[in-house]
């Protein structure tokens, strides 16, 4: 047992496997049986065989292992392997262990949200690089050309007639640093091992970064001695006539450590990396080293908090800009494994995270990701199903969203469509465009995210219309439909939806949006003069229905002074039962006794049945708008008060 347990806590995980096997074949006391099982099934899970894990993990709580952990990397792995209604009960029972574990909730809640995320996926385009990948480990690629043509990335690949030494930690070979090129094609080249032994060495190699200009390489490298593990560390290289310089090993921490997974950003003073140092949340953490100039040494490293770093293991970070940094955690809630997170810094410096969700994210391990520029186009990794080998690299891209909005000009009188009139656009972004209307009075035009729009819409003869809308909310294609109705100057036009208690001259709840329009229209058109023109049914008295329709005429003028509009602008005129209707040909698909240019007067109605005498008293009772005059010159209080709202 001392073998085994020595390997073990070495980190040579294949090695200590077989000892923990061989072990459990022949011992029979119930209690070691379970502390070998749980051995097993740790060497499995640290070797990212989640299969064999979750078996094992099982057989040790079966033998009732006195290690808490076993139920919730069980979980884990039963997460991770898909079986989301068993990783939840597993959580579950783990929560009720170990109550406090912020891990537990996050577990639970990963279950839930890897449902929804892959029912729902993002518009991400994800596929694998077939040409890249082997049936090994192929991880953590980037791009080392400002046209993004070539690619670096990390193997553990065999290579035909060269014997290779073998991970005593992974059981593999040790990893190595490749190159790839995009061709004019649009295909990649066979990847080739980079010979500069300055940077593959005799060790693990990989994990790297790369400045800006293509000169500086920092890359990982994971070196053993005497068959033991010494940690990793960061290394930094030059290119010099067409070749790396030696690494020279960059000092971090004087603690022994392991260092890995550099990013450095842009302007090459920031140096990001992940460690287990202590200070952390626990588990690997992401931190950073500062430098006040590429000659200045590095400062002390900085954890990046809480939130971003958990009591989980936050690993691969990529500085994608000052304030934008990606990177891969299993301790937030997400899918299962690693999965890849957004972090933003807001204006108070603190970071918001985002998880990338399905399908950049998958149910098993995502990590190393990295964009061309600022492309929304990029690679990462993922040992996903379906994957040629172990870890495979995969490409991804976020199409441009299709936007777009259409509608019809009409007539507000008859609904008929209006040709040839004009629309203009106007965009938050400086764009301005005029289109005129079809045959059929259609319009369209393309839009872009994260814009305000406004479109107006005018033809001769009537008055203008305006629609303001924004895609600061649209996060899929999204095609806005919106009419204007346009209302003609030549005659009165019904308003609809202008509602009233019976015989009562209160404006009810109903009819509070078509006043919000109408008060659009004053606010839209500053020079024009309206009527409102209230009609009744004939039904009781015509004297009464006069008084009744003046009151609801004068109700609608009230509530546009109310809001503000001069009253010099607004004119109220009862008409009571004296203006029937005339049917037109919309209202005669209303009722086949309603014939075209007929006058819906008492006489007539009466001869009607009961249901048809109250379509014809319905159309009867109406509220119109009139334009008296388009030549009204605003006083100076509406444009202060115009300002004021648009600042709301």
């Amino acid at each position: 047992m001392r073998k085994a347990d020595a390997t073990f806590e070495n980190g040579e995980y294949a090695k200590a496997l077989e000892h923990y096997e061989k072990l459990l074949e022949t011992e029979e006391s119930k209690y070691n049986q379970s502390v070998y099982q749980y051995r097993v099934a740790e060497c499995y899970r640290m070797l990212n065989n989640s299969r064999k894990a979750e078996v094992a993990y099982r057989k040790a709580i079966k033998l009732k292992t006195r290690e808490k952990e076993a139920q919730y990397w069980y979980g884990m792995m039963l997460l991770k392997n898909e079986k989301l209604k068993e990783a939840e009960e597993a959580f579950r029972a783990y929560k009720k262990i170990q109550p406090k574990d912020i891990r537990a909730t996050n577990a639970i809640e990963s279950c839930s949200l890897a449902v929804v995320w892959t029912e729902k996926p993002t518009r991400y385009i994800v596929e694998n690089v077939k040409a890249i990948n082997s049936r090994e480990h192929d991880f953590s690629p980037i791009y080392t050309t400002k046209d993004f043509s070539t690619v670096y990335f990390t193997s553990s690949r065999s290579l035909e007639g060269v014997k290779q030494s073998i991970n005593l930690v992974s059981g593999m070979n040790y990893t190595d640093i490749f190159e790839t090129r995009f061709d004019r094609k649009g295909n990649w080249a066979p990847p080739t091992k980079i010979l500069d032994t300055t940077i593959n060495t005799e060790f693990d190699d990989g994990a790297l970064s790369i400045s800006p200009d293509g000169t500086t390489l920092y890359s990982t490298v994971c070196k053993q001695e005497m068959g033991k593990n010494i940690g990793c560390q960061i290394y930094i290289s030059s290119l010099k006539g067409g070749s790396w310089s030696a690494g020279e090993k960059i000092d971090i921490s004087a603690d022994s450590i392991s260092i890995g997974h550099p990013s450095i950003s842009e302007d090459g003073l920031e140096l990001y990396f992940s460690s287990r140092m202590k200070g952390g949340e626990g588990g690997s953490d992401i931190w950073k080293v500062q430098r006040l100039s590429e000659s200045s040494p590095w400062s002390k490293p900085i954890n990046l908090g809480s939130s971003i770093n958990t009591p989980g293991d936050e690993m691969f970070p990529y500085i994608r800009s000052a304030n934008v940094l990606y990177f891969s955690s299993n301790g937030h809630p997400g899918m299962g494994g690693l999965d890849i997170f957004r972090a933003v810094k807001d204006e108070k410096a603190q970071w918001e995270i985002y998880n990338m969700q399905f399908p950049i994210n998958s149910m098993q391990d995502d990590f190393g990701i990295v964009f061309q520029g600022n492309k929304e186009i990029g690679l990462f990794t993922s040992n996903r199903k379906g994957g040629r080998g172990e870890d495979d690299i995969y490409s991804f891209e976020l199409p441009e969203l299709q936007i777009a909005v259409q509608g019809k000009l009409l007539d507000a009188s008859n609904k008929r469509p209006i040709t040839e009139a004009d629309v203009t656009l106007i965009g938050s972004d400086g764009s301005l465009i005029t289109s005129q209307t079809k045959k059929d009075g259609t319009y369209s035009f393309k839009l872009h995210q994260y814009t305000d729009y406004i479109i107006i819409g005018s033809y001769q003869g009537f008055l203008k219309k305006k629609i303001k809308f924004t895609t600061n909310n649209v996060y899929d294609n999204t095609t806005f439909e919106h009419n204007l109705e346009l209302i003609t100057m030549s005659k009165p036009v019904e308003i609809p939806n202008i509602f009233y208690d019976f015989g009562k001259w209160t404006l009810n709840e109903s009819s509070k949006q078509a006043l919000e329009e109408l008060a659009k229209l004053l606010e839209d058109n500053p020079n024009i003069t309206i009527e409102i023109g209230a009609h009744t049914d004939m039904v009781g008295d015509s004297t009464a229905n006069m008084n009744l329709s003046k009151k609801r005429a004068q109700a609608i003028i009230d509530y546009l002074t109310q809001q503000g509009y001069d009253s010099e602008r607004l004119v109220a005129r009862g008409f009571g039962e004296s203006r029937p209707v005339t049917v037109t040909e919309e209202l005669a698909k209303l009722d086949p006794l309603f014939t075209l240019g007929t006058s819906l007067t008492q006489d007539f109605i009466l001869q009607l049945p009961k249901d048809s005498q109250e379509k014809a008293n319905q159309i009867n009772r109406r509220t119109e708008l009139k334009i008296l005059s388009t030549d009204y010159i605003p006083k100076p209080e509406f444009f202060e008060r115009q300002k004021k709202r648009n600042k709301k």
